[in-house]
């Protein structure tokens, strides 16, 4: 009796593997070790499906960036692994969000070849890095790891090929191969530039200058910056939506404002506004104001967003308001629809959105503690709250960018955020249709005894009110992260 028992045990177990289901148990988030704000839209993409897996990466232990893969197919996870390593990660581990800088999140992209490359660790680089002849320095290194093997998350080495005067890192791959890598060089008062690789990212072109930094006539103390986002558009195209940022060299504030958008065609480089008005570069404050506003926001502040355009090539973006609401317009052919709120449910909202036509648009955006599809199919003028993919009471969620070609099984990826926490660290998250990509809770716990460590060997005791007033002083006291 005993040796039958024994023997449909072992079928019973035999049978969940080859159904792919583990007698283990299985958690709804693929890593706990997430750290700070892992993931962000503006770093992008952090994510790709490449033949049949999605690569996924994130910020994790002391801002140091990590990889995990997943195998559709088979159903299985890979990683973490740590790639690199970030200059301005701190040990031990921060428990006060302000000191992690976030600037340094890696943003990921598979080359032709199957190597999969990030770029991470720049906060604008620091003063002993050189003279930034386009900017003013920060903090950090902008470094650029590439896989040792293609499709392979195991091993990575240094390629030393970027500018390390770099923050926001966002990769944009063409159908003929190139890849072009954009970024703000520097910290606030810098320029945005792209470099190009024609030979799958072992090479790199000098920067070119998109935006341009200055100084005001008016005002030596306030400078013209800007917060950009970029994006492949149709055909042999790329898109440029951003806000402009008034820094101030003391007193520095987060403001944002206004909303803008131009495009760049690849076979010439040159670059166009959404009428087809020819832009000479670099633009600065008052050169976007007469050709690239899409949205003049007043005294009202704004933040970007994301752009993709529809089967005939016209743009259709959103900006960020300060109260939370996500704005939408798109391009009629010879004007700017009037931004439409999307939903006015809560604030903090994000995300990105999938264009199918040009009134067709599905908007994933995180606000109030879920995850949640919204539709339009009359060019955005109305809009209805779909499925959500992830929802909690207590806690809320951080949006990557979409996927690059990702899809039902894999949309966008996710960090979770708990006001209870005593830590940093943050579950994230695969979203598909499905909901959250489940893995073995074994696969998934990757703290070990960090948690431990925190209560045993607290971080020293924070500057006096005195010391930080002074600190915050300095002439660029940070961007205020994402």
């Amino acid at each position: 009796m005993t040796g039958t028992r024994t023997q449909m045990m072992i079928s019973c177990s035999v049978l969940l593997l080859l159904c792919g289901i583990s007698s283990a148990s299985v958690v709804n988030y693929f890593t706990d070790n997430g750290f700070g704000n892992p993931v962000a839209t503006l770093q992008h993409p952090c994510a790709e499906h490449y033949k049949g897996v999605t690569y996924i990466a994130y910020q994790g232990p002391h801002e140091d960036p990590y990889v995990c893969a997943y195998d559709h197919a088979a159903k299985t996870w890979a990683g973490p692994v740590k790639a690199g390593e970030n200059t301005m990660g701190k040990s031990p581990d921060a428990v006060d969000p302000k000191d992690v800088d976030n600037h340094g999140r890696p943003a990921l992209i598979v080359d032709g070849k199957g190597y999969i490359h990030l770029i991470f660790g720049g906060h604008g680089g620091k003063p002993a890095l050189g003279i930034n002849r386009l900017g003013t320095p920060g903090n950090g290194r902008q470094t650029h790891v590439v896989s040792k093997n293609p499709g392979d998350i195991s091993a990575w080495e240094l390629l030393d090929n970027v500018d390390p005067f770099g923050t926001y890192s966002q990769f944009v791959k063409m159908d003929d191969g190139d890849i072009y890598l954009f970024y703000r060089h520097g910290s606030h008062r810098s320029d945005w530039v792209y470099q190009k690789s024609t030979d799958d990212c072992r090479t790199f072109s000098p920067p070119v200058s998109v935006l341009k930094h200055k100084a005001q006539e008016n005002d030596r103390n306030v400078h013209d910056a800007w917060y950009a986002w970029f994006d492949r558009g149709k055909g042999d195209t790329i898109t440029a939506s951003y806000v402009y940022h008034p820094c101030r060299v003391m007193g520095h504030t987060k403001e944002r404002y206004n909303g803008y958008y131009m495009k760049m065609n690849c076979a010439d480089d040159s670059w166009e506004n959404a009428g087809g008005k020819s832009l000479t570069l670099p633009v600065t404050k008052e050169y976007a104001d007469e050709n690239t506003l899409v949205l003049n926001s007043g005294t009202e502040r704004s933040n970007h967003g994301t752009c993709h355009v529809d089967p005939e090539g016209n743009p259709h973006l959103f900006f960020r308001m300060a109260k939370g609401q996500v704005r939408y317009s798109r391009w009629l052919g010879s004007a700017w629809q009037a931004p439409v709120v999307v939903t006015a449910d809560s604030k903090n909202q994000d995300g990105d959105m999938i264009v199918e036509s040009s009134q067709v648009v599905k908007m994933l955006l995180s606000s109030a503690g879920e995850v949640c599809w919204w539709n339009t199919s009359d060019g955005g003028l109305t809009w209805a709250k779909g499925a959500c993919l992830i929802s909690s009471p207590d806690a809320g969620y951080v949006p990557s960018a979409l996927v690059r070609n990702g899809g039902p099984a894999g949309w966008i990826v996710v960090s979770e955020h708990k006001g209870a926490q005593n830590h940093l660290y943050r579950n994230l998250f695969l979203l598909g249709d499905g909901g959250p990509v489940g893995r073995a809770e074994e696969g998934a716990s990757n703290l070990g005894d960090r948690l431990k460590n925190l209560e045993a060997n607290p971080p020293a005791p924070k500057p006096d009110k005195a010391e930080k007033k002074k600190r915050n002083k300095s002439a660029d006291s940070g961007d205020g992260d994402e």
